[in-house]
């Protein structure tokens, strides 16, 4: 048996030729959309062959299973957790795995743009499982795009789905940067040393003990905060603190001594001193506007 669709569960959308033509015409997303898109989970006995190819570029991502690939004149097994790209007008074939069927996110897409995602073609791509490969935010996108062509094809749903694509097809072919969100702050010196000053506000911090904290020398981590950020640690801190000051001044009825106070400050003038150099403002100022 050989199915082409209609697996349970199963969602697609196939934008009408008609609906094309106004993408095509509209040049915010003219150069990148998709044509159809959909989920197939377990897909027992699917199996397609497009001998000419198409006009569109497919993009499959198997997140469960296995299946094969014919394409490019080779045949090749995508496993779990791997995508494939097949390019326009290439002559190909694919089928889910017999024994362990694939479970797959697939996306056509054209426009002029769409031939320049082809440098990962014709091979399959790993999508590694790891702490910082933000697997559910790529399949929520999928989903977010599904909810939106479920209430039709107006005008702002082609331009705000089409634009998520753009993002979606971002987390394939730049990998490593769609992870640098989670990776950033993990293994990246100058956001951990920020999110411990946020974790201390209340404290006095030497610039020893901000460098210490991600283990490099007071001088190389000085130089490298102030090449990405544009401040000193120390004048960076002190940012953070007026800032929180600045809410606790908007949201509470606490007194400038106790604000003052709360960020590390026995000497509520010297507070009101950095607050200014700061704020351009003293502290009763920014309250009272």
């Amino acid at each position: 048996m050989k199915k082409q669709d209609g697996f349970p569960g199963q969602l697609s959308y196939v934008i009408p030729d008609k609906i094309l033509e106004l993408v095509r015409s509209n040049p915010l997303i003219a150069d990148l959309h998709i044509t159809d898109i959909g989920y197939y989970p377990q897909a027992r006995h699917h199996f397609r062959e497009r001998k000419e190819g198409i006009s569109q570029t497919i993009l499959i991502y198997n997140v469960h299973g296995k299946g094969i690939i014919t394409a490019g004149g080779l045949r090749q097994e995508l496993p779990p957790d791997h995508f494939f790209v097949i390019p326009a007008n290439i002559p190909h074939a694919y089928s889910a795995d017999d024994r362990d069927p694939w479970s797959i996110y697939w996306i056509h897409f054209a426009g002029s743009r769409s031939r320049l995602l082809s440098g990962t073609a014709l091979q399959p791509v790993p999508v590694e499982r790891i702490p910082t490969s933000r697997i559910n935010d790529r399949i929520d996108l999928f989903s977010e795009i599904f909810r939106n062509l479920e209430r039709g094809f107006s005008i702002e749903t082609l331009e705000y789905t089409n634009l998520c694509v753009n993002y979606l097809l971002a987390s394939f072919t730049h990998l490593r940067q769609f992870r640098l969100a989670k990776e950033g702050i993990e293994k990246d010196p100058v956001n951990q040393s920020i999110s411990f000053m946020l974790g201390n506000l209340e404290r006095k911090l030497k610039l020893e003990e901000m460098a210490e904290e991600v283990r490099l020398s007071s001088s190389h981590f000085s130089r490298l905060f102030a090449e990405r950020t544009g401040h000193s640690p120390i004048d960076y801190f002190i940012q953070l603190k007026i800032q929180r000051a600045c809410q606790l001044l908007n949201n509470s009825d606490w007194s400038i001594a106790e604000v003052a106070r709360e960020m590390g400050f026995e000497d509520q003038f010297y507070f009101s001193r950095l607050f200014r150099k700061v704020m351009n403002m003293s502290p009763r100022e920014y309250r009272k506007r």
